[in-house]
């Protein structure tokens, strides 16, 4: 049960006009739900509640009654549920994916900036910008997007300007709504004339495609509805994304500079400005059942004002959430929506905007100000209603460039203390912001690589093929590697500030915390820290134990899934690998059952779905789910879903080699035993206790501080402990992130340290750099160790790792050990040597524009082909080409509509694909814990279930996440052609 709704009738309509943010900022501090007599609605203010309500449209329904936009647009997708807006959804997007913007209406955007830019420069200094610019350069782009080649720019900013009106809160004034309804009927009237020449004349633009669309005939109504919804929105949003970011841009000198130097943060720019001020303010949503919402109740029926322009301020979510910062880390803002009502227009917004207008006019116009005073007006939309601009001279275009890093001439001498996956990931920035820079990296161990050699799983060689991409920093890119050398004991770290102008520290953590319960000393209780660098063969862990037939695992995190998976595997399974036997059969010689236990209930488990599924695919596995009965139905949560798999897979009574027992919802309570364990007991809640038998306990609950760590973890979140300092990977976010993680740190640290070079706050060419310290190892003892390590192992083992220090630092000085020359090819050149097929299954568009990202990234000499899964049957793939999967999610975790004919088409069987090898990159949205990347999940499981082998890391983007997907594909497509040139 919830409270009833606060009433907020001190809030006015003329109050929010003028400035929204004072009322919204109070709404969200007194809870976020509120009934403003005002408005005559409840009004949703805080980011938790507004994206509940865009995620669960079975309660909050776009379907309003009454609605006043029905009424002054006709009913547009825009007030539908599911399945029919996502009906009119799918037609109404082929001519606004990123394809089709790239392809086609890129060039169309930046002829129209010309003459727009032209009709500025023309105007003079104190011309509106967004008069003069903004809104009829909006308004052209979107006249040639839909095909109106009947009507004007001019008037499309008025149909725009007068049906907005008339959905607004001055309705009901007859001049509005008249002048709405003239609009109204224009509109129809243009279209009447408009489709029966598009259906004899295709072309590309909006129209023509819809009358073209196969299998499906939209009614003239909804076409008419669903255009005046464009209109309204894909006009005015952008025209006033532009006046916001430019008066954003003008307002703060310093961040201007920056998107100037580095044409990448235009798009920051442009992310920041839409989240600061959210061009669509509020919609509405109706309540279809009782309800309780941020703790209110709402009745059914209820009428609610969705408030994404205080949503994108709550503060809970963004630091300082009033303050425009493009550097600002990022969380995933509301301004393009979420959840099936997803802008259809994000791509072409961020085209015309970020791509186009904001480098123009930033880039043409020298000393580009404001001349005047500026004004903002709005609530339900919002955005400048008067920019008067002024320049000191007018530019010529700049010639066509391709993308590229931007990059700092500064040549300063930069230290990395820890070799490991943080350390390397800033290694790989930092070369590439500063090509001139002296760069270093230093580790405690005689081999590089860290948590990749010694902390992932021995059988997840795909993940450990990332030190290929590592091994050109010291091999062709001129840095530097001092191993077994300790910062504090053989340099201390004030010597090293000293010696260099920035010093990184990316050490890592490695303790194993102990388990707080009574028992969790005893001896029999290991950290899956240790258990995990024993099956690696670190030189530090070298005392081997049995855990004996019983097994409890404590956790259900990845690390566990990893214990469980390897301890669980046949000898078969290894092959590949890299684990050390003497340990695995040692550890696990005796083990016959194994006990997963951990606190949360299913949906809430933090485990990645892929690698329980494949522990379910593992031979020979009696799986036993406790409380399996009390689990929902598959096919809305992927780890439910991944659970029932373990349950489908499990072999009968008496044939296993194993058994593993899976138990959610407990908590430990105590280990039990004199001197060493005998059992554990867990809390089940209500005053009951369960009591599980063991030999031996593997705690996977994450990692500690290590005993003299130079920072403490999780002490400088924003990367920085002062100029000159600054920490990296887990030192600075805690013991949480994946490797890929590191990938969009390391670019932030890279940028950090750039800033505090501009800033002066760091002056590079003062320190003398590194000093040759007794005992290190260079990259070329490494290398000696590398080839010892794989011509020492045995035929299915991709290598035999020395086991102690000695044995490592000896191999290192052998110089009997000749070393074949490194490969300077690199990937790009492996790459063109192969023959890939990409397969993209999208819903709007973003799945079918990292596939065509990929695709460039391959190069021009590499044999590669492009297919959408809507146009290809599972028996049209060449099992002798290598695929890449890139897979977006519709929804409620399903697969893109276009793609579920080929899903079922493998799901029927009757294809064999034994034989082919494929890599899969999801696309999702994480705050959708339960279907995050579900769609490409299910091809994968559909995929293997035909005989078709993954390999690789499994790539994932998250939309509301800092990094584009452009760079996290590529990104993850360097891993990718790492693991085959390992395999090759």
């Amino acid at each position: 049960m919830g409270a009833r709704a606060p009433i907020a009738d001190w809030v006015t309509i003329a109050d929010l006009h003028t400035d929204p943010f004072p009322i919204f900022g109070r709404l969200r501090a007194e809870g976020g739900v509120h009934w403003v007599p005002a408005v005559g609605r409840y009004l949703v203010t805080s980011y938790a509640a507004v994206r509940e309500t865009a995620i669960d449209q079975d309660t909050y329904s776009a379907n309003e009654e009454g609605s006043l936009h029905v009424r002054a647009m006709g009913h547009s997708m825009l007030g539908r549920d599911d399945p029919e807006h996502h009906l009119e959804r799918t037609a109404w997007q082929p001519a606004l994916r990123p394809g089709a913007v790239q392809r086609i209406w890129t060039a169309t955007f930046q002829r129209n900036a010309d003459k727009c830019f032209d009709r500025l420069v023309a105007a003079g200094p104190g011309a509106d910008l967004v008069q003069e610019f903004a809104a009829p350069y909006a308004a052209e782009n979107l006249r040639e997007i839909i095909g109106l080649h009947n009507a004007s720019q001019q008037d499309l900013q008025r149909w725009a300007q007068t049906m907005t009106d008339a959905a607004g809160a001055d309705a009901d004034d007859p001049v509005v709504r008249a002048a709405g309804r003239r609009s109204f009927d224009e509109v129809d009237a243009a279209l009447d004339e408009l489709l029966p020449w598009h259906a004899a004349h295709p072309n590309q633009s909006l129209l023509s495609t819809l009358l073209r669309l196969p299998g499906y005939s939209m009614p003239v109504e909804r076409i008419r509805a669903n255009v005046k919804m464009t209109i309204g929105a894909g006009l005015t949003e952008p025209r006033d994304a532009i006046g916001v970011t430019a008066w954003a841009l003008l307002t703060h000198p310093e961040q201007r500079a920056a998107s100037a130097s580095d044409p990448s943060l235009w798009h920051a720019a442009f992310e920041e400005a839409i989240r600061w001020v959210a061009p669509v303010g509020m919609y509405p949503r109706q309540v279809t059942r009782d309800t309780v919402l941020a703790g209110v109740e709402l009745p059914a029926g209820a009428k609610l004002g969705i408030c994404v322009l205080s949503a994108n301020r709550d503060e809970t979510v963004w630091p300082d959430a009033a303050a425009f910062d493009l550097r600002r880390e990022v969380e995933p803002h509301l301004a393009f929506g979420k959840g099936v009502h997803t802008c259809l227009g994000a791509w072409v917004a961020r085209a015309e905007v970020a791509d186009i207008a904001l480098p123009m006019l930033f880039g043409r116009l020298d000393g580009l100000r404001v001349e005047g005073e500026a004004q903002m007006r709005g609530w339900v939309s919002r955005g400048m209603t008067a920019l008067p601009v002024g320049w000191s001279r007018v530019a010529e275009p700049a010639p066509a460039s391709t993308r590229v890093e931007p990059v700092s001439d500064a040549a300063p001498r930069i230290a990395i203390v820890g070799s490991g996956p943080a350390g390397s990931f800033s290694a790989q920035a930092l070369r590439r912001t500063f090509p001139a820079a002296e760069i270093d990296v230093i580790d405690e161990l005689p081999t590089p690589y860290g948590l990749v050699r010694y902390g992932v799983a021995a059988d997840h060689q795909g993940m450990k093929s990332v030190t290929r991409q590592f091994d050109r920093l010291f091999t062709a890119e001129g840095v530097r590697f001092h191993g077994n050398v300790r910062i504090g004991a053989d340099v201390p770290l004030s010597v090293l500030r000293q010696r260099f102008d920035a010093v990184v520290i990316a050490t890592g953590m490695h303790a194993d915390p102990l388990l707080p319960v009574p028992g969790g000393d005893l001896d029999g209780v290991h950290g899956a820290g240790r258990i995990t660098r024993l099956l690696n063969t670190h030189p530090d862990e070298t005392d081997l134990v049995s855990l004996g037939t019983d097994v409890v695992v404590v956790g259900h995190g990845n690390v566990a899934m990893d214990i469980v998976r390897l301890l669980a595997r046949d000898g078969e399974g290894l092959s590949g690998s890299d684990v050390s036997d003497t340990a695995l059969a040692a550890l696990a010689g005796d083990v016959r059952t194994l006990h997963v236990v951990g606190r949360s209930a299913v949906p809430h488990a933090k485990f990645d779905p892929v690698l329980v599924r494949e522990i379910a695919g593992l031979p020979g596995i009696r799986h036993v789910v406790h409380g399996l009965d009390e689990l929902p139905a598959t096919g809305r949560d992927a780890r439910v879903d991944a659970v029932h798999a373990l349950a489908a897979a499990s072999v009968a009574p008496g044939a296993e080699r194993i058994t593993v027992e899976w138990r959610f919802g407990l908590t430990p309570a105590a280990v039990l035993g004199d001197e060493s364990v005998e059992g554990m007991e867990f809390e089940a809640g209500r005053g009951s206790r369960v009591t599980i038998p063991a030999t031996g306990v593997i705690t996977a609950i994450g990692f500690g501080t290590d005993p003299g760590a130079l920072v403490d973890p999780g002490t400088y979140p924003d990367g920085r402990a002062e100029p000159g300092l600054y920490v990296a990977g887990w030192l600075r976010r805690g013991p949480r992130g994946s490797i890929p993680d590191q990938r969009l740190d390391a670019r932030a640290l890279a940028r950090l340290i750039a800033d505090d070079i501009a800033a002066g706050r760091i002056v590079p060419g003062r320190a003398p750099g590194w000093a040759p310290t007794r005992g290190e190892v260079d990259f070329d003892g490494w290398r000696r160790i590398d080839l010892r390590e794989r011509l020492g192992s045995a035929p299915d083992r991709e290598r035999e790792k020395l086991p102690t220090r000695a044995e490592q630092l000896e191999t290192a000085r052998d110089q009997g050990i000749v070393l074949p020359q490194p490969d300077g090819s690199g990937l790009s050149d492996f790459a063109a040597e192969g023959r890939f097929t990409i397969l993209f299954g999208t819903e709007s568009g973003g799945a079918e524009f990292v596939a065509s990202e990929l695709r460039d990234a391959l190069g021009p000499a590499a044999d590669v082909r492009v297919h959408d899964l809507a146009g290809i049957a599972p028996g049209d793939l060449d099992v002798t080409r290598t695929h890449l999967l890139v897979c977006s999610t519709y929804g409620d975790g399903e697969v893109p509509t276009l793609a579920r004919p080929f899903h079922q088409a493998l799901a029927a069987g009757g294809v064999d694909l034994t034989g082919l090898a494929y890599a899969v990159f999801g696309m999702g949205d994480r705050s959708y814990a339960k279907t995050y990347s579900r769609g490409s999940e299910l091809l994968d499981e559909a995929l293997a279930a035909r005989g078709a082998e993954r390999f690789g890391e499994y790539g994932r983007h998250d939309a509301g996440g800092a990094m584009c997907a452009r760079d996290a594909a590529v990104e993850w497509l360097q891993g990718v052609l790492a693991d085959l040139a390992v395999r090759a």
